[in-house]
């Protein structure tokens, strides 16, 4: 039985992995699927979940019959699930690509350490100060308090901390796999995205000179047929078309700008947590 191959688009939360993960799946060889970590438990058929069909994920057609089929591993160690898991979405989607998405390093480790999938990674870094702006940019509209209290001092810390975890942890992974991890920037992508997604294609051996250069020109992107997790109004807009998120460069408070500057350079220590 031939291994599945997966494409793991990596990186923290807020950085930015719906867009190259609907970048993977305008390519006719690649189903994007969102986050599948923990299928199909979590908030995967929540009834207020939607796929990128427009169905609510618990009425999809698609994810049911992937969520039928599945019951029979469910009870099985990971070490068999997950691989059947992908096999199963590639069956049924006739792509021999299954592209992931994940925030959590544990689960990238899995992955790699799961000798029965065929697996690539994507590790897409954003500009910190992106990531802790799109984190705490709700207590922006709140009151002083919520602005620059101690929870959202804790918050902003917390933030830049796990944004160079990540990196590091991530980094660590693109060394072990060598030829089949890719790093890209979001910046890059959304300003360059033909010469950004051509070192992803040596890396995947797949061509995307054409999706560059035509989300280059500002067209739109294809709809993806059945994302069921990661950005919702990403993944269930029409006429969607790649722009760079530019707002912590005007919106961002310069005090919060000077923690992530003093939390971000501090001295980071690996660790192996799984989940």
């Amino acid at each position: 039985m031939s291994k599945p191959k997966v494409a793991l688009i990596a990186g923290a939360a807020h950085g930015g992995t719906t867009i190259p993960n609907m970048i993977l799946g305008q390519h006719p060889a690649i189903f994007a699927t969102g986050k599948l970590r923990d299928f199909p438990h979590g908030d995967i058929f929540s009834e207020h979940n939607l796929c990128s069909c427009g169905e609510p994920t618990a009425a999809c057609p698609f994810w049911n019959e992937v969520r039928t089929r599945y019951a029979d591993y469910e009870d099985k160690p990971d070490q068999e699930k997950i691989p059947a898991l992908f096999r199963l979405i590639s069956e049924l989607s006739g792509r021999p690509f299954i592209g992931d998405v994940t925030h959590n390093t544990g689960y990238a480790e899995l992955l790699c350490a799961i000798r029965d999938i065929d697996l690539y990674l994507i590790h897409v870094v954003r500009d910190g100060r992106g990531v802790v702006h799109s984190g705490i940019r709700r207590d922006y509209r709140a009151g002083l308090l919520d602005r620059y209290g101690p929870r959202h001092i804790r918050k902003v810390i917390r933030l830049s901390r796990r944004w160079s975890e990540q990196i590091n942890q991530l980094t660590r992974l693109e060394r072990l796999l060598g030829p089949r991890a890719v790093r890209i920037s979001y910046e890059d992508l959304c300003n360059e995205p033909r010469t950004t997604l051509k070192p992803l294609g040596d890396c995947l051996g797949l061509e995307f000179d054409a999706i560059g250069e035509a989300l280059g020109n500002g067209q739109p992107f294809q709809p993806i047929p059945h994302l069921l997790r990661g950005n919702i109004k990403l993944r269930t807009s029409s006429n969607i078309v790649l722009r760079q998120d530019k707002a912590y460069l005007t919106d961002m408070r310069r005090l919060d700008q000077w923690i992530f500057q003093l939390v971000s350079r501090m001295p980071v220590f690996s660790s192996n947590r799984r989940g």
